[in-house]
């Protein structure tokens, strides 16, 4: 089937018509392409397809810098320039809130310092082929469950590559040594610290070439931390870890502000980008000295404690016990005193707490990808009788549910002002925004 390339929409897709003017989605494609397609799933409304030979490039179609891209599902733009991306990121962002008869001031996307080498977290998975030879790869993105051989990625550092380059020359030493069960590495990286953790991970409590890992990886002195990780039958829930060198800890900067990373710690994926996002929060709750932060969704604290010298006390709650342990941590620190951090689920805790003791509240939300329950936003919704109550800013990773909860808040009352979008996750279609709400 023969299709052109409309436009851009979320998630990566491009988008034309077949003859009957039915919708067709393909996956890493440009807008102005004109594709030879090939069906792989039909839906009610909707064709999805993949590429299978390209009639007419788009022009604004660029070769991928990657030579994995073709079949790696870790990005989706890269055969786009980056200015072409951002602007095709704000259009998709600006359609998703019109869709939804949003009407708000929508500010300029604000890009990335560095569309490449930003990451600093990334697992690559270990698989041992007929011959012995031992590969690592990623997720295909055509197959959910397949994988794709990938040996580095453009995304991490050079320093992450040559992290698993070492690894790949350990594991093939010995073509008749089995991985048995070294199936995964995980990479975590400080920014600004140049400090590195590294997680071998099994399935069982052995780890082969474990001697040999050591000594390779003792080469590189950035490495601070060096795990072996037990995961059973591969699933992440009843983890096991055994400290092999270094700190059980890394760090990491934000401004002027320290933060310890665990190997369980969230920490944003993009920490060249975390300034820009959190003095656009800055800016938007214009947090005084009187002022009460609701940190909610807060997760290691690093939102609070980088707006805490603003306010007379920050609150945060988060649901995960280790993320508000980190929290406790990093206030301690940075010699931060007016951080309350407490661990509970956000709906119970707003059910149970008298927030109305709190004096001049602003709100900062920073929810899961999931976004919010209409419970949640009605009873936020309800703080705006309060006579101290200014400000609500909600910071999203996922544009469909920040426009859906956006929708509820203003039916109870309240009204997006403006949003921010920020390119956070270049050469994919990720995007985070910043919108603030006040009442109507």
């Amino acid at each position: 089937m023969r299709i052109k390339i409309e436009k851009l929409i979320y998630e990566g897709w491009g988008i034309g018509h077949d003859e009957n003017g039915r919708a067709v989605f393909v996956k890493k494609s440009v807008p102005g392409d004109v594709l030879d397609v090939k069906i792989t799933k039909e839906k009610k409304s909707y064709t999805e397809a993949v590429i299978e030979k390209i009639i007419e490039p788009s022009e604004k179609r660029i070769d991928p810098p990657c030579q994995y891209f073709d079949l790696c599902g870790g990005c989706e733009h890269q055969n786009i320039a980056y200015p072409d991306q951002l602007k095709f990121k704000e259009e998709i962002f600006r359609e998703t809130l019109s869709r939804t008869k949003i009407e708000t001031e929508i500010l300029p996307i604000v890009q990335a310092s560095e569309p490449f080498f930003y990451r600093n977290s990334i697992r690559f998975f270990l698989v041992e082929q007929k011959s012995g030879k031992k590969i690592f790869t990623r997720h295909n993105y055509l197959y959910t469950d397949g994988l794709v051989e990938a040996e580095s990625c453009l995304l991490q550092s050079v320093k992450s590559n040559l992290i698993l380059s070492l690894i790949l020359e350990v594991v093939n030493s010995d073509r008749n040594k089995s991985l048995s069960g070294f199936y995964q590495v995980k990479i975590r990286e400080g920014k600004f610290t140049d400090e590195f953790m590294v997680e071998l991970m099994t399935d069982d409590n052995k780890l082969p070439f474990e001697l040999e890992l050591k000594t390779a990886l003792n080469q590189i002195p950035e490495i601070k931390s060096l795990y072996h990780t037990v995961t059973p039958q591969r699933q992440l829930r009843n983890i096991r870890r055994r400290l092999l060198h270094g700190s059980p800890i890394i760090s990491e900067k934000i401004d002027k502000y320290k933060f310890q990373i665990s190997p369980d710690s969230f920490f944003q994926t993009n920490s060249l980008g975390v300034k820009a996002l959190y003095d656009k929060i800055k800016e938007f709750a214009q947090i005084e000295m009187g002022d009460t932060a609701l940190d909610l969704f807060c997760g290691t604290g690093t939102i609070g404690i980088y707006l805490s010298t603003l306010a007379k006390e920050v609150v945060g709650v988060e649901v995960v016990q280790s993320a508000v342990n980190d929290a406790k941590v990093n206030a301690r620190i940075n010699n931060i005193y007016n951080c309350e951090f407490i661990h509970a689920d956000v709906n119970m805790w707003l059910r149970n707490e008298k927030i109305e003791k709190y004096e001049n509240i602003k709100i900062i939300l920073d929810p899961p990808r999931a976004g919010l329950n209409k419970e949640l936003i009605k009873k936020l919704s309800n703080f705006l009788s309060l006579k101290n109550f200014t400000n609500l800013i909600y910071v999203s990773c996922n544009p469909a549910t920040f426009a859906r909860d956006i929708n509820e808040f203003e039916l109870h009352g309240l009204k997006l002002k403006k949003v921010q979008p920020l390119d956070m996750f270049p050469q994919t279609h990720h995007l985070e925004c910043v919108g603030l709400l006040q009442k109507i």
